[in-house]
């Protein structure tokens, strides 16, 4: 029996050293796999990083962008605001002008869109009642002085408009009202409007 129990005892001493040695090598080799996957979770750790700052980078650049492109949409609209209140004050400077110079502008503008010397001139409401007859004098005196027909007449009709005025002539109508100047000169005026409010 004792020779048995020295076999049983060396094939459990060669299994335990055996199990050791596997237990050991599969440690080595978890240790080899531990090292590895570290290695790449560090390397995709740092991937991911690099991404998130590229995206934080580049959402930065658009966030910029658009505060640029929307700070140049806000100093765009100031500017036509501030033109467009331009235009509005000369509006009001030309319908507040001395009555002398107002008649005299009125009547200019009456004169320079005759054609046949016997249109009508109508008038706003106000116009009509504050200086229509001088305005129709004006004109007509205008007109003699440049040799041409002085027979303009004033209408007893009144146009829905501030100031200037329409000439009638049957059924066609010059509009020489201030609101349709100052809309047609807009385009012409506005870059030195521009260039008066902003440089």
């Amino acid at each position: 029996m004792n020779g048995i129990d020295k076999i049983a005892g060396k094939i459990a001493e060669d299994a335990r050293s055996e199990a050791d040695s596997i237990l050991a090598g599969a440690r080595a080799e978890a240790g080899t796999i531990a090292d590895k996957y570290a290695a790449l979770a560090k390397e995709e750790g740092e991937k991911t990083l690099a991404a998130g700052r590229k995206r934080a980078e580049e959402i930065g650049r658009r966030a910029a962008s658009m505060a640029d492109h929307e700070a140049k949409l806000q100093i765009l609209a100031t500017k036509q605001d501030m033109i467009s209140k331009a235009f509005d004050q000369t509006m009001q400077k030309l319908l507040t002008l001395p009555k002398a110079e107002y008649v005299d502008l009125l009547a200019r503008l009456a004169c320079g869109a005759s054609s046949t010397g016997s249109e009508e001139i109508v008038l706003s409401a106000k116009d009509l009642k504050t200086c229509g007859n001088n305005v129709l004098e004006s004109a007509n005196y205008l007109l003699a002085k440049a040799g041409k027909t002085d027979k303009l007449t004033l209408s007893a009709e009144t146009g829905n408009f501030d100031g200037g005025l329409l000439l009638r002539s049957g059924k066609v109508e010059t509009n020489c009202t201030l609101d349709a100047i100052l809309r047609l000169s807009k385009e012409e005026l506005v870059p030195e409007v521009t260039a008066a409010l902003f440089l």
